[in-house]
């Protein structure tokens, strides 16, 4: 789910983000680290801005930072922000390399493994495509959902993208024709609030549903035929655990 306010670690790289500003550091001591500090209120509006029946400004979003990621090797690392703005930024050294607007204000984004492309779930429950390698690029709508996304992955090997909703379900569907799904992932009582494929395991998949106070329901699957993974082989497998538990969920996605 989108937030305000977050922490990224990718390798040494380390981002803090809050309101519409984050700040890049290394967490490698060195005497040539240098502070990257970037502030969305500055970025590039929109030329054309939606107008309602008086003819006034309507949806005027501010420059809050919504959701961001890191690359898988780093190299690279995107935002959107509440004035719907894709921003694509460079990190050796950073540079900020593009600003594009997306159509709707988004929840959350991934890069592919290949670094190629990024993926951006909004609220309508659409994802949309957009190139890294032609940071200027328009996006490419790919696939939607009925309800609002809030999490969207791909598989280590790009061939799937992985989909979390508002409904409870997750859906898995093939990268080259998302419109044919693989399986769903059925289970959660509660929205989805996160998903995970689990490092050196891509066979598999964590999720998080519900924002329980003092529990939150995680579940592992084999999301590829769309069955929770149990020790018992039972239908269902879901555990119970801790703030910490969720905090390590949404820090290492």
């Amino acid at each position: 789910m989108a937030s305000s306010a977050g922490l990224a670690l990718c390798g040494q790289a380390l981002v803090v983000r809050g309101g519409s500003r984050f700040l890049a550091t290394s967490t490698k001591s060195s005497d040539d680290d240098v502070l990257f500090t970037y502030d969305c209120s500055t970025a590039e509006k929109k030329s054309q801005e939606n107008k309602g029946e008086d003819g006034q400004p309507t949806d005027k979003g501010s420059d809050t930072i919504l959701a961001s990621t890191f690359s898988k090797s780093g190299s690279y690392f995107a935002l959107t922000d509440d004035s719907k703005r894709l921003i694509l930024f460079r990190t050796k050294p950073w540079q900020c390399l593009s600003v594009r607007t997306v159509v709707r204000r988004c929840t959350a984004l991934t890069f592919t493994a290949s670094e190629e492309k990024l993926l951006v779930a909004d609220k309508s429950g659409d994802v949309y495509s957009f190139s890294v390698l032609e940071p200027q690029g328009c996006g490419k709508l790919e696939l939607g959902h009925l309800s609002m996304l809030l999490d969207v992955a791909v598989s280590p090997d790009d061939c799937y993208v992985l989909t979390a909703d508002r409904d409870e379900k997750i859906r898995v569907s093939w990268a080259a024709a998302p419109h044919s799904i693989e399986s769903f992932c059925l289970g959660h009582t509660e929205f989805v609030s996160r998903i995970f494929v689990v490092p050196d395991h891509p066979e598999l998949l964590l999720s998080s549903s519900g924002v329980s106070a003092s529990l939150c329901p995680v579940c592992l699957w084999v999301p590829f035929a769309g069955e929770p993974r149990g020790g018992d082989g039972s239908a269902s497998h879901e555990l119970f655990c801790s703030q910490f538990w969720l905090f390590h969920l949404v820090a290492v996605h």
